[in-house]
């Protein structure tokens, strides 16, 4: 018996004994969700990327508060290319802007479930508020390890929501990150980063979609995260959120 079951699994594919699955379910709660548009050509933004950078020893779990940090590509002109930033970043950061009702977007800029956000002196506070109120949208996120990709699937609940359409998004996020930078405003500076968006995707609107990674070389492992969350596509309000640590 042994030796057949040796043989079956000499027969498998290597990318099925390789994989690893694993599966995070949203609370009961809303989760709050903060969003940073950054860049490593702004002399303004380092402080805040250390903020980010901060929340992880101030004792906040994923359960109440997930970061994200969007470098986005319109400082590249000055003479540095920050190398995380993408022009699909840019152009949330527009659509944040354009639900807040506003006409011009800047870095550092801050985006607390979905509204613009400065009131960092009651920060806690602003947080405590939303994970204190139940969520409308549940969310069950699962990662499907193998050795090159990343196959996600999210599945969700929107009976309680009271909204006909609810967008969902999947982000891949990575940890403890730096540049030495060569030009532009921060010359000569080593920024260091956290929360930083590698790939975004979405908006899905059906309530259970499927997504595959392609893992690249110099992502760490380590230091990757899953995001998705739940967004209203009309006010950008965001009703949910979930993070998976890879």
């Amino acid at each position: 018996m042994k030796k057949i079951f040796l043989a079956i699994l000499l027969l498998l594919p290597m990318s099925l004994l390789a994989q690893d699955i694993t599966t995070v379910k949203s609370p009961q709660h809303r989760v709050a969700m903060i969003e940073l548009y950054t860049s490593e050509g702004c002399s303004s933004c380092p402080p805040a990327d250390l903020y980010l950078s901060g929340l992880k020893d101030k004792g906040i779990s994923e359960q109440q508060l997930i970061p994200v940090a969007f470098h986005v590509t319109y400082w590249d002109f000055i003479g540095w290319k920050d190398r995380f930033a993408k022009v699909q970043f840019d152009e949330r950061q527009h659509e944040r802007a354009s639900k807040n009702e506003q006409d011009t977007v800047y870095t550092p800029q801050f985006f607390l479930s979905g509204n613009e956000y400065r009131r960092f002196a009651g920060f806690s506070d602003d947080v405590s508020e939303l994970v204190n109120q139940k969520a409308s949208v549940d969310l069950e996120l699962t990662a499907t390890k193998q050795v090159d990709t990343l196959q996600l699937n999210l599945k969700s609940d929107t009976s309680r929501s009271k909204l006909k359409k609810v967008g969902f998004y999947f982000v891949l996020i990575e940890n403890n990150l730096s540049s030495d930078v060569k030009d532009g405003e921060n010359e000569g500076e080593k920024l260091q980063h956290d929360y930083v968006v590698r790939q975004f995707f979405g908006p899905y609107y059906q309530p259970e979609k499927t997504q595959s990674i392609e893992l690249q070389p110099e992502w760490k492992r380590q230091d990757l995260s899953i995001v998705a969350f739940a967004e209203d596509p009309k006010t950008g309000e965001i009703l949910q959120a979930v993070r998976l640590k890879y």
